[in-house]
């Protein structure tokens, strides 16, 4: 299948091109430039010259044999029956048609019979009537006014009423005819005579009166307090009028009113009175709105068409025996035809043009009526002044051309019209009834159609001996007929006219250009032949082509010679394309380049001579130098609209000024393709009630169209349409083919460049037609849908939709849904399934239709998504649990084998909702691997996901694009249990409720079902989804090995992601990864991350030693080194630890120390920055002690100033002397505890000495230092070894300090404290402790000998003695 953007950029270009040759079709000359009003600015004239009027055998190159413009169809006579009734008759008889019934009538007296005119059968009569019938109608009733049954009303009038009467008819269409026996209405006709009765198509009906006044018959359901249900108003009649008395109106001129005419397309109606006064009315929508627009009389007509011709007798344009309306469609500016009796045309307009010639010799104003000054006749504008161009509002009724009749040229070999008394208009062709004879009429058909090559008006003539006089002639109304006009059926289908005679009906076929080409191909046997090869050259070739296709497309020549020929045809004469030089244009463009008209030079030359046919040029095209700027070359040579245009694939031309010029097969094709879809393009797709704005009626016809060409262009290949194909014919004849004759023998290029642009022209136009074929074979889906919609309750379908989609619905238009709109396309699809599934009704044969018709809206795998819903449905409404697991296997089976290409969320959701989860998993598998056979996206994963494969990243995106429907399915599980834990608040949903809840027992399931898929990508969409949601016990429970690469790369990838790095080193220690788990939590320790604590540094550096001193791991030298690292990194964090509370008391007050705690946490630092950085700088003097001792610093003056300060810091924090002695001593007995052990970080002598000084300063009571000591389990020997010292060195200090004999007196608490406690003295050691003790004694006594007043010391350290000795006994 094509590429999604590929395809759009088809449509694209398609879509382009086919507005660029319908825009060029739309803006083609009209009727108003064709007769030369347009380009000339004044009211015109035509048929004095011998172009003007041909016969078809300019499109052949002999007379060998004539080309027929008519053919009979059918002819019937009148029902015996009826003609019985002849004899019978009285004094009235008159005969007219029906064709919107395809019935004739016929009136004898007072009695009317219809029958229907194609077999002169079902005969149905009306007898009901004491009055002769003076005229009769039948009229389509407005809607909601009468039953169903009532199809149509038949009016009947005679002298005093008119009688309306109810029509209905079987149940097949028009079968069946039968008239109520009871009137509908009777309604009075005021002594006035009806002569004429016509009816709109919305159901209002107006009657023409011999008084001159024209009626409307106004109905409605039910009477009113204010009005009857059915009453005639006098549209004429004024309220001036009304104030003149009668007897003054018996001496005005009565001009009654013969015929009158209906313009449906613009509201106008057209008024033709027996003296051949013409009046226009704007009728609106009701009569209350109603104003004549103006009228002239036939004296007015003659003068203003003598102005205009001079040379001709005036009395041909006198007695206007008929009005003919043109319709939109006909002319946008040229609103009605009158025929005089000499078959003069007389085209008339209701608009005011921007014409510059006095408006009084051809405004109907000018001489009207007395109802002019009544406020009904066209309002005459001064001279000079016009209204602004292109003003649509009818003003007036104004002559803008006036058309000889066949004739009158100089050189004319045909018969004059005359005695013209009924004429038709009908797409160009005129048809005029003339009396050559008493009892006999003559056909003259005048028709335009042939002549589209032409910038003006030609037409061509033909005549048909009729077998009678004709009473009526009507169009027949084709009861199949499209309601959308389309210029395509347009040209398909020749119209039908009904001719009712003295004789019976005769029905005469208006043949188009497609019959002329099939009499030219079956008279020549084939397309090999001059006489088809000049009807291409006469016509324009794009036209002929189309042609062409018309014939061979038909469903009615399918598979005979005549669709063969007529594609041989096309392919022979559709020309080739080629490149067009700007240069050669520019020095060319006063020359026709192609397609040059079979009248020579000197007709051109005699029209260029006419100034009244001047023209404008047509828009987006260079103006050239002629008089004539319709030139050939805009219509048959168009320039490539794609070449400004963004391109899927440009062609690349070497010359700037070369342009390509498409073969008039391309074209043909392109407006072909244009005209079938004009109706609809810019329609649109709904109103605003969500109806279809193409019913199904024209979906089908259209679709049929749609499907012929496609069959077409499936047959014959764009190779073969695009392809050269010369035709070996004399040349003689130098007529061959303008779109490929162009360049070649006019340029100066070399014949290879001549070669190399004519093979990028072809490699262009293959890929415009690959467009357009492929467009078309898109057209046909959407429409083959659209007609599969149109089966259905469309509204209800519409209505399903969403808001938005029902916004975008209401602005799209067809031509929105064919180029860009595919997403429409795609949920109505959606809504119509939907719509089945809802009626839980089978979607097997409405899937099977959309296959059929829309392969590529709706494709295999949608198809099987909705039997996959269906299924799923009815598997929920299952009591049975084995049913059940039957049709959801069912359902899985059928989507594995339509995966990847299926709607994978929405086949998953419903799997969800059944709570199918392994159905989810093994789904998301199998279009995983279909998608990526080759298994380049695990290859690209397993490989590190290098980022130069491309490829591999390609697929592995896609595979995890999948498997993002297993996280969907997980979200929706966990949703479904927070809402059922906590339907309050979800966002206080926490794992541990979610644990609580029975998905506990489906996670863990689900788990299982995914690990057991081979495929390691599902594994990590299935890791991803567990750690986003916190699940790390589940995730942790997982023993695959992907599981540890998931982790590993997660912590490569996201190195401050602490949560994964955590997970991983438990994946490993779980796993007896013992090394790789220390690592892991060696790293994770030493990160610097602000989302981990020191404490937690610490527990991983804690947790990675256990690890390596785990039995599991061996005794190998690099181990006992990673472990010996890790246990000195424990050591120094431990250090960190304390530095950091010290940091924390500190940052109370000092903001530094503030930011020295952030910095603390964010890393592991060595010892020296510790010290450095942090202990020293902010004065932590139990950090440094602590440093000192951790890094074995054997430096004994630093350590002593570090307890000093210590023990400063604590003296001088603020308190009694009480209160600072049991800070000391309690900040001692902790620092003791510490570092006792500790060597030479507890200086034991210093501490003593520093102690005792401290004591004495703060005069604490004597032996509180020994006291405190003795209770810290220090040692008693080293303790009395210290003291010796101290008092054998006799200082000075103490008498600094206050207290002289301080000293001696902690030694005697020492002493006694020893002597107190011998018992707890080891036996072994007790005389060397005693004899210490003894020593100090006897020192502290030689001191106190040497001073005064120690009496009291002298008797304390004897008594002490003696003890002393007692122990050493």
């Amino acid at each position: 299948m094509m590429a999604p953007q590929v395809q759009l950029d088809f449509f694209a270009t398609a879509g382009k091109m086919l507005e660029w040759h319908d825009n060029l079709d739309r803006n083609k000359p009209g009727l108003l430039e064709l007769t030369g009003v347009s380009q000339h600015g004044r009211a015109t004239t035509s048929g004095l010259n011998d172009y003007d009027y041909q016969s078809l055998s300019f499109l052949k190159s002999d007379e060998t044999h004539n080309l027929q413009q008519l053919r009979t169809v059918t002819k019937a006579g009148i029902p015996k029956e009826i003609l019985e009734h002849f004899k019978h008759i009285k004094c009235h008889c008159t005969m007219g048609l029906f064709p919107e019934i395809g019935r004739a009538w016929l009136t004898i007296d007072s009695e009317i019979y219809i029958w229907t005119f194609n077999q002169a059968r079902d005969v149905a009569y009306y007898d009901g009537l004491s009055h002769l019938i003076v005229s009769v109608g039948l009229i389509k009733p407005r809607a909601g006014v009468f039953v169903e049954d009532v199809k149509f009303l038949l009016l009947l009038t005679t002298p005093i009423e008119v009688i309306v009467l109810g029509v209905t008819f079987g149940e097949s269409g028009f079968n069946e005819m039968q008239l109520m026996n009871r009137p509908i209405f009777v309604i009075g006709t005021d002594n006035v005579s009806i002569s004429v009765i016509k009816g709109t198509e919305d159901g209002r009906i107006f009657l023409g009166g011999r008084d001159g006044c024209l009626y409307e018959i106004s109905y409605q359901a039910e009477s009113s307090w204010f009005g009857k249900r059915c009453k005639k108003i006098n549209l004429s009649q004024s309220l001036v009028s009304l104030m003149v008395p009668n007897f003054l109106k018996v001496f005005s001129e009565v001009d009654g009113i013969e015929r009158i005419e209906i313009d449906n397309s613009r509201k106008l109606l057209y008024v033709l009175s027996e003296r051949g006064s013409i009046e226009a009315w704007d009728i609106s929508t009701d009569y209350t709105a109603a104003r004549r627009l103006g009228r002239i009389t036939q004296n007015d007509i003659t003068s203003q068409a003598v102005k205009l011709i001079t040379t001709v007798d005036p009395t041909i344009f006198k007695c206007v025996k008929a009005i003919c309306p043109l319709t939109v469609d006909d002319s946008s500016k040229l609103h009605l035809v009158a025929v005089t009796q000499c078959g003069v045309r007389l085209y008339f307009s209701t608009i005011l043009l921007n014409v510059q010639q006095p408006l009084q010799q051809f405004d109907g104003t000018a001489n009207y009526s007395q109802f002019d000054n009544q406020g009904f006749g066209g309002q005459a504008a001064p001279q000079g002044q016009l209204p602004p161009v292109g003003g649509e509002t009818p003003r007036g009724l104004y002559l803008l051309h006036v058309r000889l009749p066949p004739g009158y040229t100089p050189n004319a070999t045909t018969n004059k019209p005359k005695q013209v008394h009924a004429a038709h208009y009908t797409e160009g062709n005129m048809l005029m009834i003339t009396t050559q004879q008493q009892e006999q009429d003559l056909l003259w058909s005048v028709n335009s159609a042939p002549s589209v090559n032409f910038t003006y008006l030609v037409e061509s003539t033909a005549l048909e001996s009729l077998d009678g006089v004709v009473w009526g002639m009507a169009e027949v109304h084709e009861p199949c007929a499209p309601l959308l006009k389309s210029p395509l059926n347009s040209a398909k289908h020749s119209r039908k006219i009904a001719l009712l005679t003295n004789q019976g009906t005769h029905i005469i076929q208006l043949l188009k250009m497609p019959d002329v080409l099939m009499q030219i191909l079956q008279y020549c046997n084939g397309p090999h032949h001059e006489e088809v090869k000049m009807f291409f050259q006469s016509q324009n070739q794009r036209e002929a082509c189309v042609t062409a296709l018309l014939l061979a497309t038909s469903d009615s020549y399918r598979g005979g010679n005549v669709a063969l020929w007529a594609t041989q045809a096309f392919m022979l004469y559709g020309g080739e394309p080629c490149f067009q030089h700007q240069k050669f244009l520019n020095a060319n463009n006063n020359r026709t380049l192609a397609n040059q008209t079979p009248l020579g030079t000197n007709a051109v030359t005699g029209r260029e001579r006419l100034p009244m046919f001047m023209s404008t040029p047509m828009p987006n095209v260079n103006q050239g130098n002629t008089p004539m700027s319709y030139n050939a070359t805009q219509f048959n040579q168009p320039i490539s609209p794609i070449s400004n245009l963004q391109q899927p694939s440009p062609v690349v031309v070497n010359n700037e000024n070369s342009q390509i010029v498409y073969s008039a097969k391309h074209d043909g094709l392109y407006l072909y393709v244009s005209r079938m879809l004009r109706p609809i393009w810019q329609l649109p797709c709904v109103d605003k009630n969500f109806c279809s704005q193409v019913g199904p009626k024209d979906c089908s016809l259209l679709l049929a169209d749609l499907r012929a060409l496609r069959r077409f262009l499936e047959d014959h290949s764009v190779h073969d349409i695009s392809s050269s194909t010369r035709v070996s014919f004399d040349t003689h004849l130098d007529r061959t083919s303008g779109y490929n004759t162009l360049i070649m023998a006019n340029t100066h290029l070399p014949i290879s460049e001549q070669r190399n642009y004519a093979e990028q022209a072809q490699v262009e136009e293959k890929r415009s037609l690959s467009a357009l074929n492929l467009f078309v074979k898109h057209a046909c889906e959407v429409l083959s849908l659209w007609s599969i919609l149109n089966a259905h309750p469309f509204q209800n379908i519409c209505l399903q939709l969403n808001p938005d989609q029902q916004k975008m619905l209401k602005c799209c238009t067809f031509r929105d849904l064919l180029l860009t709109r595919s997403e429409v396309t795609a949920f109505l699809i959606i809504s119509l399934i939907n719509l089945y599934l809802k009626d839980k009704a089978g979607v097997t044969e409405v899937s099977n239709n959309l296959r059929e018709h829309c392969p590529n809206l709706y494709r295999h795998e949608d198809a099987v998504t909705y039997k996959a819903t269906e299924l799923l449905m009815n598997a929920k409404n299952c009591t049975s649990a084995t049913e059940k697991e039957q049709k959801l296997r069912t359902t899985l089976q059928m989507c594995k084998e339509a995966a990847p290409t299926l709607p994978l969320r929405s086949i998953c959701q419903q799997f969800t909702s059944t709570e199918f989860y392994e159905g989810v998993i093994e789904l998301t598998a199998v279009c995983a691997a279909k998608s990526d056979p080759e298994e380049v996206g695990i290859h690209f994963y397993n490989n590190g996901e290098p980022s130069e494969d491309r490829e591999g990243y390609a697929c592995f995106v896609t595979r995890m694009n999948y498997y993002k429907e297993v996280q969907n399915m997980l979200d929706h599980i966990y949703q479904t249990a927070r809402n059922k834990t906590n339907p309050q608040d979800q966002t206080k949903t926490s794992p541990l409720q979610f644990k609580n809840t029975n998905s506990t027992k489906v996670i863990p399931k689900i788990v299982a079902q995914t690990l057991r898929v081979k495929d390691p990508l599902i594994h990590v969409t299935l890791y991803e989804w567990l750690l986003a949601h916190d699940m790390l016990s589940e995730l942790l429970d997982v023993e695959e090995p992907t599981l540890g690469e998931f982790l590993r790369r997660n912590a490569t990838r996201n190195a401050e992601n602490v949560v994964v790095i955590d997970l991983l080193w438990k994946y490993y220690e779980k796993n007896n990864h013992h090394p790789q788990a220390a690592q892991i939590l060696d790293n994770l320790a030493m990160t610097r991350s602000e989302n981990i604590t020191l404490e937690q540094r610490i527990e991983y550096l804690v947790r990675a030693v256990m690890s390596m001193r785990n039995g599991n791991v061996g005794s190998s030298i690099t181990s006992g080194i990673f472990l010996k690292e890790l246990e000195d990194k424990l050591d120094i964090a431990k250090v960190q630890r304390t530095v950091l509370n010290a940091m924390k008391e500190l940052a109370r007050s000092n903001h530094e120390a503030a930011a020295a705690v952030k910095e603390l946490h964010y890393a592991l630092y060595d010892i020296t920055q510790l010290y450095t950085h942090f202990a020293e700088p902010f004065n932590l003097w139990e950090c440094q002690l602590s440093i000192l001792n951790c890094s074995h610093h054997n430096d004994p003056l630093l350590i002593e100033s570090v307890w000093g300060n210590i023990i400063n810091s604590v003296v001088e924090e603020p308190g009694t002397a009480l209160e600072r002695s049991n800070r000391l001593f309690t900040k001692i007995e902790l620092l003791v505890r510490e570092y006792n052990e500790s060597g030479a970080c507890f200086p034991f002598a210093f501490l003593i000495r520093e102690l005792e000084i401290k004591a004495c300063q703060l005069r604490l009571p004597e032996g509180i230092v020994p006291e405190k000591l003795v209770t810290m389990s220090l040692d008693v020997e080293l303790l009395l070894e210290y003291y010796s010292r101290m008092i054998s060195m006799n200082e000075r200090v103490w008498a600094n300090e206050g207290n002289e004999w301080h000293l001696i007196e902690s030694a005697i608490r020492v002493v006694t404290l020893l002597a107190d406690n011998a018992q707890t003295v080891w036996y072994r050691s007790k005389r060397r402790i005693v004899g210490k003790a003894q020593d100090i004694v006897a020192g502290c006594l030689n001191i106190c000998y040497q001073k005064p007043d120690t009496n009291r010391l002298q008797n304390s350290l004897k008594e002490l003695q003696s003890r002393l000795q007692r122990l050493m006994v």
